[in-house]
């Protein structure tokens, strides 16, 4: 289970969320992708197929530019090792960046660079990490730097700030993430 509970840190600090519904003791895992995510989609729900059980696609339009959008997504069972995740991401229901980032294992940060990682035109690394504070970012970036020594620093876009990667450092970043990556996220690693 705690191979799991790693992904599902990973996926919350990417494009996972978490919810306690009101009458529930338990909270459960949700995830959302768009249709070009796919392959990786289903990959991460069969992956944690011990703890959701079905998923569903819908279609829908944006009623700001009039297009027609098409995702999947699934939820996991409410379950006391998501509460246990929910109660250190989240305060009066707004996701923070726990101050405990010991799960932020290998396993997990291949999952958040699945979901939020993209390559820069210097072959560096960006990790969008648009709803954490300066202070949360920064925080994610110091162990990144620390635990791993991966050599990061934090770019500011808009009103968000995201972690870039250095590109001499994303080997360390494969070496660390390869073995958990999936197949349609590996290709851009090569």
């Amino acid at each position: 289970m705690n191979y799991i509970k790693e992904i599902v840190f990973g996926s919350v600090l990417g494009d996972g969320k978490l919810e306690l519904p009101p009458r529930g003791k338990n909270a459960r895992f949700g995830f959302t992708q768009g249709i070009n995510n796919k392959d990786y989609f289903l990959h991460l729900f069969n992956t944690l197929s011990a703890i959701a059980s079905n998923y569903r696609e819908q279609s829908y339009t944006d009623k700001r530019t009039g297009k027609m959008y098409t995702s999947l997504n699934f939820w996991s069972k409410a379950l006391p090792m998501i509460t246990e995740l929910y109660n250190v991401f989240y305060i009066n229901k707004i996701k923070v960046v726990p101050e405990d980032l010991s799960l932020l294992t290998p396993v997990a940060l291949a999952h958040w660079i699945c979901q939020d990682g993209s390559f820069g035109t210097s072959r560096g690394l960006y990790i969008c990490t648009d709803s954490f504070t300066r202070a949360e970012v920064n925080r994610l970036k110091n162990f990144l730097i620390e635990k791993y020594n991966i050599s990061c620093s934090v770019h500011k876009a808009n009103d968000n700030f995201r972690i870039y990667i250095l590109a001499k450092s994303v080997k360390t970043v494969t070496d660390l993430v390869y073995p958990y990556m999936h197949d349609s996220i590996l290709i851009n690693f090569k």
